[in-house]
């Protein structure tokens, strides 16, 4: 950045105004005083209609510039503004000027321009080599004049005009005072046309960034998996925003005292790699992170806390924002680097942005948690219907392998029947495993999804519980055990509870049969206006529900499938038993089922 050479002047209510040698000339010709007035009312209004009617900068500063040159007799004219972070005026509009006049750049001191720049005050020469280090050789001869234009007693600009056409006398005609004080009314004019301009600029790119801020927003909101949602964050900041380097590194959720980078943008994408992680307690980012405030440096070789990237170079410039959740919660940083200053507007915009990557970040991780939660919650339903059908299918036919040969040796019927029984069961675990390998594999073949299997959850679908319930049962009730099934109390009910009490019957069934030596069981079915209801009940050996779980687990995982089965509906399953008393397995579902 240039140093200004001299302190901006404060401009006085004098600087404007008519001094010595300047004082109105009380000579003048009344009829000249009047056309000129004229002229000058003339003029006036049409300036004043560009203010209200142009608000881009140039345009209209060339309009006035023109107006002003036509009144007070100028062949040329320009009009500078002043930059005040270079201390410079740079001409925005000319009037018959060279074409290496716009955007000239005048510094203090040097030609018209700069000697206004250093004074603040009105400036008139009858020959324009008289000035220092004149910036156009082809108009030494040219009487000129200088005004600057304040706003505020601020310089905000520079009014300049000159003559070049001689009179009839072929002199170059000098200005007067009455010129002087035309040309300080339009640069009054001007001053408030350079501000309305400048406010409708910023206003123009402040929409612009909004925009362009929301277009970000956009990007990040479109994606619900967190790396591509940061890098496409990341890459927009740069590419929309024009920030050179972006990184945005995370807070972990299991250690609030790190900072992990996997993200960056911009020129970053070419040094920064691979993952890095940062204590909170150093660098700019980490200061951010803690004070839950936002971080602008523009001189980062002046600030101790800062911690060069290696690799990076150029960078003077760091502004950190903290991602917050709720205000309050620290998710991570957004950190941008440059080698141009940072203003308090571009942390306001990445203030927003990083209000959005807040929510998206807290979406996304909830997102994939509820991925997790779904995957972990198809496994328990796949391992519950394995266990519930397969499984106990499996078990059944291992117990008639093991007493078929003695059945044949006992009596020739006894150990066909017995086959027979255990082709029955094979085929039922058979279709029961295709039914839940279609599920994991859909298709549009009824066959396949086993809408004819005879057995299990097919039957169910296709026939009821009721009906489903009375064919597996008798098949299911062990030999010597004798069964006593009632469900003519029972009305269907909605496919989801059907097949939830019908598993529920399953594994209480099979658990009579495998654990308590029973010689009779109940099975009842019911409905009431509510909902539905089944209870199973045998005289077998019981057990105590608060004891420890078998070995392998066996009898507590079918206890918690049938709870679970019952409650995710919204129902109820209680156990009743003892050592030496039974057991009773009754089970509820409302009519209406609202999942848990």
């Amino acid at each position: 950045m240039d140093t200004p050479t001299a302190a901006p002047p404060v401009l006085d209510a004098a600087a404007l105004g008519l001094e010595p040698p300047f004082a109105a000339d009380p000579r003048a010709d009344d009829t000249a005083r009047l056309e000129r007035l004229l002229r000058q009312e003339r003029s006036l209004r049409a300036v004043i209609e560009s203010i209200s009617s142009e608000l881009e900068l140039r345009p209209l500063l060339t309009r006035i510039v023109q107006h002003a040159c036509e009144l007070i007799g100028a062949d040329h004219g320009t009009i500078g503004l002043v930059d005040e972070t270079r201390w410079i005026v740079r001409t925005e509009a000319v009037y018959h000027m060279p074409p290496d006049e716009l955007g000239a750049e005048t510094g203090p001191g040097e030609g018209l321009a700069g000697q206004v720049l250093l004074t603040a005050r009105p400036l008139v020469l009858e020959r324009y080599g008289d000035v220092a280090h004149p910036t156009q050789p082809s108009m030494l001869e040219h009487p000129v004049i200088g005004m600057p234009i304040a706003w505020r007693g601020r310089m905000v600009g520079f009014f300049g005009a000159g003559r070049s056409v001689p009179d009839a006398e072929g002199r170059l005609r000098p200005f007067t005072p009455e010129d002087v004080e035309a040309l300080g009314m339009f640069a009054r004019h001007a001053a408030i046309a350079i501000q309305n301009a400048r406010r409708y600029e910023a206003g123009q790119r402040r929409s612009e960034r909004l925009a362009l801020i929301a277009r970000v927003g956009q990007i990040i909101a479109a994606d619900l998996h967190l790396d591509e949602l940061l890098q496409r964050a990341a890459d927009a900041i740069h590419d929309l925003l024009g920030y050179p380097n972006v990184s945005i590194p995370l807070v972990p959720p299991n250690d609030p005292t790190l900072l992990v980078l996997t993200t960056v943008g911009g020129r970053y994408r070419e040094v920064v790699r691979g993952e890095h992680r940062m204590p909170i307690a150093r660098g700019l980012m980490g200061a951010a992170a803690r004070t839950r405030e936002p971080v602008l440096v523009n001189d980062v070789s002046a600030d101790p806390r800062y911690v060069p990237t290696p690799g990076a170079t150029g960078i003077t410039c760091e502004l950190a924002v903290p991602i917050l959740l709720g205000g309050e919660r620290v998710l991570g940083v957004l950190n941008v680097e440059s080698d141009t200053p940072f203003s308090n507007e571009d942390a306001f915009s990445l203030q927003i942005i990083a209000d959005q990557l807040a929510v998206a970040i807290e979406n996304a991780r909830l997102y994939e948690r509820g991925q997790r939660l779904a995957v972990l919650e198809e496994r328990q339903r796949l391992a519950r219907e394995l266990h519930d059908s397969v499984t106990q299918l499996l078990f059944g036919i291992s117990l008639i392998a093991q007493s078929l040969g003695p059945a044949y040796a006992r009596d020739g019927d006894e150990g066909a029947r017995r086959a027979a029984r255990l082709l029955e069961l094979s085929r039922g675990a058979l279709a029961e495993m295709r039914a839940l390998i279609s599920e994991l594999r859909p298709s549009d073949s009824g066959r396949e999804r086993g809408e004819n299997a005879p057995t299990g959850l097919a039957r169910v679908r296709r026939d009821g519980l009721a009906a489903a319930l009375q064919s597996w049962s008798i098949k299911a009730t062990p030999d010597g055990v004798r069964l006593d099934l009632r469900t003519r109390r029972y009305r269907p009910q909605t496919a989801g509870a059907e097949e939830a009490l019908f598993r529920i019957a399953q594994e209480a069934l099979h658990n009579v049969g495998k654990h308590a030596r029973a010689h009779r069981v109940r099975v009842r079915l019911g409905s009431r206006a509510a909902g539905a209801w089944l209870v199973v009940r045998d005289d077998g050996r019981g057990f105590d529900p608060a004891a420890p779980a078998s070995p392998d687990g066996a009898r507590r995982l079918g206890l918690l499938s049938m709870r679970e089965r019952a409650e995710e509906l919204g129902g109820a399953l209680r156990i009743d038993s003892a050592p030496g008393r039974g057991t009773r397995v009754a089970a509820w579902i409302p009519l209406a089922p609202t999942p848990r």
